[in-house]
C-alpha cells in the first residue's frame, strides 16, 4: 500500500516526529539527494561503508562518527518512531553515540499504531531492533531539557517514495 503525503497517517507521523524533537526532510527518490543533503555523513546504507566499519572497528573510531545514515524498516505514526533492525546496523551502538542520526524511510512503510508495528517485527529473523523517535533527551527536576544526553543530539528522518512525494508540499 502506498501512502500519499496528504494521508492522515503520514501527516500524523510527521507531527509526532517533530513533537519528539526530530526533523523531517522529504525527497522524491531514495538515492543521490541524501548525499547532497548530508555531505559529511557516513552512509551505512552503502555496502562499502558497512565493510569499512566491520565488527572489529574500535569504539574510539566509531565515536568519531558525527553523522550517520541508516535505512529505517518502517515508521509508526502514533509516536513518530522509526524501527531499525540488526541487518541495517553493523554496530548496535552507532545510533546512540553519533551526534546526528539520519534515518532514511520509505513513506509507504508507515503504520498507524505500535500494535501494527509489533505485528511487523520478526526478532527471530533479525535478532535485535530498536524504535527511535527523535533525538535523545532528558530533563531534570527543574525542567531543564537537554538533548543528546544518552544518544544523538539531532535526528532527521528523510522520507522518500518516488510515486507519492512531490515538490508541491
Amino acid at each position: 500500500m502506498q501512502i500519499m503525503k496528504s494521508e492522515p497517517k503520514y501527516r500524523h507521523f510527521i507531527e509526532n516526529l517533530r513533537a519528539a524533537g526530530g526533523e523531517i526532510v522529504e525527497i522524491a527518490a531514495h538515492t543521490g539527494s541524501i548525499a547532497a543533503l548530508f555531505p559529511d555523513a557516513i552512509d551505512f546504507t552503502q555496502e562499502t561503508v558497512r565493510d569499512q566499519f566491520s565488527a572489529s572497528t574500535s569504539l574510539e573510531d566509531l565515536d568519531k562518527l558525527e553523522c550517520v545514515i541508516f535505512e529505517g524498516s518502517f515508521g509508526v505514526a502514533e509516536n513518530g518512531a522509526v524501527w531499525l533492525e540488526d541487518k541495517d546496523l553493523p554496530h548496535r551502538i552507532l545510533p546512540f553515540i553519533t551526534q546526528h542520526l539520519v534515518l532514511r524511510l520509505d513513506s509507504a512503510n508507515i503504520v498507524s499504531t505500535m500494535e501494527e508495528a509489533y505485528d511487523r517485527i520478526r526478532l527471530s529473523e533479525t535478532g535485535f531492533g530498536v524504535f527511535i523517535s527523535g533525538p535523545s533527551k532528558t530533563a531534570d527536576i527543574e525542567q531543564s531539557l537537554v538533548y543528546g544526553a544518552h544518544g544523538a543530539v539531532r535526528e532527521t528522518v528523510v522520507c522518500y517514495n518516488p510515486s507519492n512525494l512531490s515538490s508541491k508540499g
